[in-house]
C-alpha cells in the first residue's frame, strides 16, 4: 500500500509517515512532496496511491481545487484533508467527497482512526478467490466483479473483463465473495463500488446494466448499500 502525503511543512509529512510507519510496518510505504505540483507530476505520471493526505493549504494554493484538478486519475482513492485553517474546513464538501478531516496539530488517535479503515478497505479490495470451470481453475478478485447471477444449478459471475461461470449456490459464492456484495433478488448480488443509482424496483450499474429488486430483498438491499458507502468514506 501507499500512501501520499504533501504539506509545504516538511515537519508535518515526515510526522505523518513517521507514524504510519510505526503502526504498519513494511506491509505500506509512504511518498512525501512538500507542493501540490509535485504530487499532481507523481500522479499524472502514473503513480496511483491507495490513499492520500492532503494539507488544504499550500502556500499561495489550496489543495482541495489542486485535487479538483487530479479527479479523472483519483476516483475511489480516499483522500484525507488536514488543516490548521478551520474557516476552510466547509470548502471541502464542495463538489468533493472527502473520506475525513484532520485539524492541526495532528491527533496521532485520529490518524489511525482513517488510517485504519483505510487499510481494511484497501485489504477488502484486493481479495481474491477461486472459481472452478470444468477441469480449470481461475483466480478472481472480489473487486472485479461487477455483480453475480444464479441461473439454475450455475452461477455467473460478471466481471470487467468477461463472464465466468461456476456449479454452484449463490450463498456458497457469496461466502467467497465475502465483502462489499448487496443480495438484491434471490438470483442477484451486486458489488456496491458498481452501482450508480439504487430504489425499490432496480439497480442500475454505472455502465448502464439493470439488475431487478425483489420485494424480499428491497429493504436491506438499500440499507446494506448506504451502510457500505458509508464505511468507504470513513462515517
Amino acid at each position: 500500500m501507499i500512501f501520499a502525503i504533501c504539506d509545504d511543512n516538511r515537519d508535518a509529512t515526515a510526522y505523518i509517515a513517521d507514524a504510519l510507519k510505526q503502526r504498519y510496518g513494511g506491509s505500506i510505504s509512504t511518498v512525501e512532496f512538500d507542493s501540490a505540483e509535485g504530487l499532481a507530476s507523481y500522479i499524472t505520471d502514473g503513480n496511483i496511491p491507495n490513499c492520500i493526505f492532503m494539507d488544504i493549504v499550500l502556500g499561495d494554493d489550496n489543495g482541495i481545487d489542486e485535487l479538483r484538478k487530479l479527479v479523472n486519475y483519483l476516483r475511489d482513492i480516499p483522500v484525507i484533508f488536514f488543516t490548521g485553517f478551520t474557516e476552510y474546513c466547509q470548502d471541502i464538501f464542495i463538489d468533493f467527497t472527502p473520506f475525513g478531516l484532520l485539524t492541526k496539530p495532528i491527533d496521532e488517535k485520529k490518524l489511525f482512526y482513517y488510517s485504519d479503515k483505510i487499510v481494511a478497505l484497501c485489504d477488502d479490495m484486493n481479495l481474491s478467490f477461486m472459481v472452478s470451470i470444468g477441469k480449470k481453475r481461475t483466480v478472481l478478485k472480489n473487486s472485479k466483479v461487477m455483480y453475480v447471477e444464479s441461473d439454475k444449478r450455475k452461477l455467473i459471475y460478471h466481471t470487467v473483463n468477461g463472464d465466468y461461470e461456476e456449479y454452484i449456490k449463490m450463498d456458497a459464492a457469496l461466502e467467497k465473495l465475502r465483502a462489499g456484495f448487496i443480495r438484491c433478488h434471490k438470483s442477484f448480488a451486486v458489488n456496491y463500488r458498481y452501482i450508480k443509482s439504487i430504489d425499490k424496483t432496480r439497480i442500475v450499474l454505472q455502465n448502464g446494466t439493470e439488475i431487478c429488486v425483489s420485494r424480499q430483498f428491497s429493504e436491506s438491499a438499500k440499507s446494506n448499500y448506504y451502510n457500505l458507502i458509508s464505511q468507504s468514506l470513513g462515517m
